[in-house]
């Protein structure tokens, strides 16, 4: 046994090495023959410890391959042999494919490794430091992974360790590494009290005021001039900088303090994240462009994708599309050079995709969908929360792109295979479940409005999209109360769904409420509040006989659409069909014969865009950082 490690340790590190004489299939040849040894002889694998990390990684990743995913999972529930592979900088996706491939077929790693982790916490028997670096490794990666709730269980002791330590700096500035993963997991997982928390103490360690949050802007530029400046601030006042907080990070910023740009850009760029999922989109927007602002050529390029990906989002729900087409394109493009199959790469698609679904580009949406959605599963497999998001906006890319011909069976059954993924890993009562039961009861819907009448099918499907949409608005209810976005969003939604039932005064009164809380939050010419405008006129038109009242609320959502996206908008069909119908009722056949001419000349220029392409996807050239900036920011801002 002893020799055969030591031969595939030479060879590997002949590989290394470029040597010619080896060939790399009798190399591959003898990990598989070691696998398959260790399979049947169930011996001792200490001597397998001892090989390099590159060696020991690629006998893990071979086990993987050979479906041997039992002996797999009972090397990786060593909390030091997978501390060992953590710190390895080569293993991060292969890694990744193991851990979820054993999760989905015989063990729970991430309960086993976070539980480990606790108990050698207790144990006390290590140097708090040690235990403060593996809990920041072992969260990050569960984080990444998709493993949320063990993930904050692992940064929460971390938090605790660094801050019963004396709080000098080095320990403010673990403390602070600590926050950004744990913000990046309670955004994620939709834990917000305790994300509000965590962003508490980060501010507080930063110097920001505390109700920085009324103050935007400017509260994060200070951040992000302070540290652009080089100023004084509370990391200068001691000399214990030697010390890299975490390995992962490196690089240099613009200041003297190790690392201080980077990591506040990390830390504004999951302000933005977590502002975006409670739907603060001024706040998500300030505090990414405070992030933007804080990258230079010294920034990692992990961190200044996530940041670019931030600012792309948060352009895109500001309805500013020109400037988030450059980041989300550039985000993309960096990621691919980082590599195409990371997940990495299929979170910049996903942005990207959002970005063109909200252009009205949905045919190249849908495709960029499908790209990131194969990605993820290459690395994640079948049953991954991640693969589960994927499905999700995939479903209502499709949804939104069948609504004309009302082929919806494939949107239903991504969304449906979305919901069978999220229960299989959260609690019934959780929020992350909301969204992916929404877009099912919209395709629902739509399949029960294509149904004939008479038929049995047609009323159990309009129930079930009613049960959907009323689990989803309870969710949102209790986690975000009646004032937000969401919840505006699934009160829209259940009177639409009334609206197709014939429940008529029911639909009025949740269309109203829709519109009152977007437009107190959003303001009056928002495009939610567009939509939403458009789906009570049409509930006047067609239903409720009130067509004076639904003509001022067409030509409301029109100018709205017009605004914002101009007249070849795919959504202004409705509205133009719409005040058609509105004129015809009313004799008025004049104006009825002008917004019909609008309705052809929409379909022209509709014909036209099919022939117009987007940029194509991967020719962008990655463009200097200072270069970008220069395109958000004037040199007096």
């Amino acid at each position: 046994m002893k020799r055969v490690l030591l031969l595939i340790a030479k060879m590997a590190d002949a590989s290394s090495l470029r040597a010619k004489k080896i060939p790399d299939n009798l190399y591959d040849q003898c990990l598989t023959n070691l696998v398959i040894y260790l399979h049947k002889n169930k011996c001792d694998k200490n001597d397998l410890h001892t090989l390099p990390d590159t060696v020991v990684m690629d006998v893990y990743f071979k086990m993987f391959q050979e479906k041997k995913l039992c002996i797999l999972a009972g090397e990786l529930s060593h909390l030091d042999v997978f501390d060992r592979l953590l710190r390895f900088g080569g293993s991060q996706l292969p890694l990744l494919q193991c851990f979820q491939a054993v999760t989905e077929h015989c063990a729970k790693l991430s309960t086993e490794l976070s539980s480990a982790y606790l108990l050698r916490c207790d144990a006390a028997s290590e140097p708090v430091d040690k235990l403060i670096h593996l809990g920041l490794r072992l969260g990050g990666f569960l984080n990444e992974a998709g493993w949320y709730a063990d993930a904050q269980k692992v940064l929460l002791r971390v938090r605790d360790l660094c801050q019963a330590r004396p709080q000098t700096t080095y320990y403010k500035r673990l403390t602070l590494e600590c926050c950004h993963r744990l913000l990046n997991t309670q955004s994620a997982y939709c834990c917000f009290p305790a994300a509000t928390e965590t962003y508490s103490l980060a501010v507080k360690l930063l110097g920001v005021p505390e109700d920085v949050t009324t103050k935007l802007p400017p509260g994060p530029y200070a951040v992000a001039e302070s540290c652009d400046k080089g100023t004084q601030t509370d990391f200068d006042s001691e000399s214990d900088h030697s010390e890299v907080p975490c390995s992962s990070t490196g690089g240099v910023g613009r200041t003297s303090i190790w690392g201080s740009t980077a990591l506040v850009a990390r830390l504004c760029k999951e302000f933005s994240s977590l502002f975006f999922v409670r739907c603060d989109y001024n706040a998500a927007h300030a505090w990414s462009m405070c992030a933007l602002r804080l990258l230079d050529k010294h920034t990692p390029a992990k961190i200044t994708i996530e940041v670019l990906r931030a600012c792309g989002k948060a352009c895109v729900v500001k309805r500013r599309f020109p400037a988030a087409g450059l980041v989300v394109r550039q985000a993309a493009a960096r990621a691919r050079r980082a590599g195409a199959q990371h997940p990495r790469h299929a979170a910049a698609l996903l942005d990207y995709g959002f970005y063109l679904l909200n252009i009205d580009s949905i045919a190249h949406s849908v495709a960029v969908y499908e790209q990131a959605l194969a990605s993820l599963r290459r690395v994640f497999g079948r049953g991954s929360l991640h693969v589960a998001t994927a499905q999700e906006d995939l479903a209502y890319a499709l949804y939104v792109l069948e609504y004309s011909s009302g082929l919806f069976y494939k949107a239903r059954e991504h969304a449906e295979r979305a919901i069978r993924i999220i229960e299989n890993l959260v609690p019934p009562d959780h929020l992350l479940l909301a969204s992916a039961k929404r877009v099912k009861a919209l395709i629902l819907e739509e399949i029960a409005l294509d149904t004939p009448a008479g038929q049995e099918m047609k009323p159990s499907l309009l129930e079930e999209s009613e049960s959907l949409h009323k689990a989803a608005l309870a969710l949102s209810m209790m986690a975000f109360g009646e004032k937000n976005v969401q919840t505006a969003k699934h009160y829209g939604n259940l009177g639409r769904l009334y609206q197709s039932m014939q429940k008529f005064q029911d639909a009025e009164t949740m269309h109203l409420k829709a519109i009152a809380i977007k437009e107190e939050l959003l303001g009056p010419d928002d495009y939610e509040v567009g939509l939403s405008v458009g789906h009570l006129a049409s509930l006047y038109n067609y239903h409720m006989n009130m067509h004076c009242a639904a003509e001022k609320l067409y030509l409301r959502s029109i100018s709205i659409s017009l605004k914002l996206f101009g007249e070849r908008y795919s959504g202004l069909e409705y509205d133009y069909r719409g005040l058609v119908h509105v004129f015809t009722q009313l004799k008025r056949h004049s104006r009825a014969a002008h917004y019909n001419r609008l309705l052809q000349h929409w379909h022209a220029l509709r014909e036209e865009s099919k022939s117009e392409q987007q940029p194509a996807f991967g020719d962008e050239q990655v463009m200097p950082i200072e270069e970008l900036q220069a395109k958000f920011f004037t040199p007096n801002d």
